[in-house]
């Protein structure tokens, strides 16, 4: 004859084996819409590899613009395209890019504060125009921000290079944040946030790479990390030492204890004379390439030369 267990019992047998079931356990949670994200040691590897890519597109815009650009790499997480595409203003400026031969496209989103100054050198000016663009581009300036984009693009195959072979091309300029038929709104994507200064002007440049492209790369990223760990530090440091013993570097010296008053700084005129050599006494700075390194000791031998004694 078949015993069915009541509650107290199975209760009961519960206690006895220190097993209490409870009904404040909770499912982990999982979002199925998240199927495409990418692992975070690819993130840095791809954040370390736009560090490069920034370092390379400043020298290269730089001289393209012929005026002073610098830049940083802010930031690289992944996040929904709808939640990238709300953090654009409106209007921007936006390029869409083939990845060819994978499949999908990336964004590249140059901030309104950016563009006035690469028109203005671009046509021949001096870059401090400093006003924002609070319009849509127009058709002649997307064709004269053909070259912009080009440098940008090559600087990404040449960066993308070292881990996969990745032919970035403009596919089109656009101008509206409107989600694009190109990308899903809940569609991962990994945002690569830069900060670039062009003459007196800072705006963002903005990367937006569709995770599940990235995901196909995976094996491309475990393969190029796997070398670098493999590489022996050690052995590279005793290359490093080596090549570094034949460097020449700038040894200079400098005595900043010479003062002055600003009555007499003011009445100084042509053929006056300063006496600004230190006493034997004195300590002086000794400097290697511009950098204060040691203390010294200045001495003037009978033929009038001079050394430093170092302290």
């Amino acid at each position: 004859m078949k015993h069915q267990l009541s509650q107290q019992e199975i209760d009961s047998i519960f206690n006895a084996a220190g097993v209490l079931p409870s009904a404040e356990a909770a499912a982990a949670p999982f979002d199925f819409r998240r199927l495409d994200r990418i692992p975070k040691s690819q993130v840095a590897a791809i954040h370390f590899l736009h560090e490069s890519f920034v370092r390379t597109l400043s020298s290269s815009l730089a001289v393209y613009l012929r005026s002073f650009v610098s830049g940083s790499l802010i930031s690289v997480e992944q996040l929904p395209y709808s939640d990238f595409a709300d953090s654009l203003p409106t209007p921007t400026c936006m390029v869409y890019l083939r990845m060819d031969p994978y499949e999908g496209h990336a964004l590249i989103e140059v901030s309104p504060t950016m563009i006035a100054p690469i028109l203005d050198l671009v046509l021949g000016g001096n870059g401090k125009d400093t006003a924002v663009l609070d319009r849509e581009v127009t058709e002649v300036e997307k064709s004269l921000l053909e070259g912009f984009f080009q440098i940008v693009t090559h600087d990404l195959r040449e960066a993308w290079k070292s881990v996969v072979a990745v032919s970035f091309a403009t596919s089109s300029i656009e101008t509206s944040v409107q989600l694009s038929g190109r990308f899903v709104p809940t569609e991962a994507v990994v945002a690569v946030a830069m900060e670039m200064k062009i003459g007196e002007s800072t705006g963002m440049l903005n990367l937006a790479i569709p995770s599940l492209t990235l995901k196909t790369m995976g094996q491309k990223f475990e393969q190029q990390w796997a070398s670098r760990k493999s590489e022996n530090p050690a052995a590279e440091l005793t290359i490093k030492q080596k090549l570094a013993r034949s460097l020449q570097v700038t040894v200079e010296c400098e005595h900043s204890g010479a003062t002055i008053t600003l009555k007499d700084l003011l009445n100084l005129s042509v053929g006056d004379i300063f006496t600004l050599r230190p006493g034997l006494d004195e300590t002086v700075d000794i400097l290697v390439n511009g950098t204060p390194k040691f203390k010294g000791l200045l001495a003037v031998s009978a033929q009038n030369s001079r050394t430093v004694v170092l302290e």
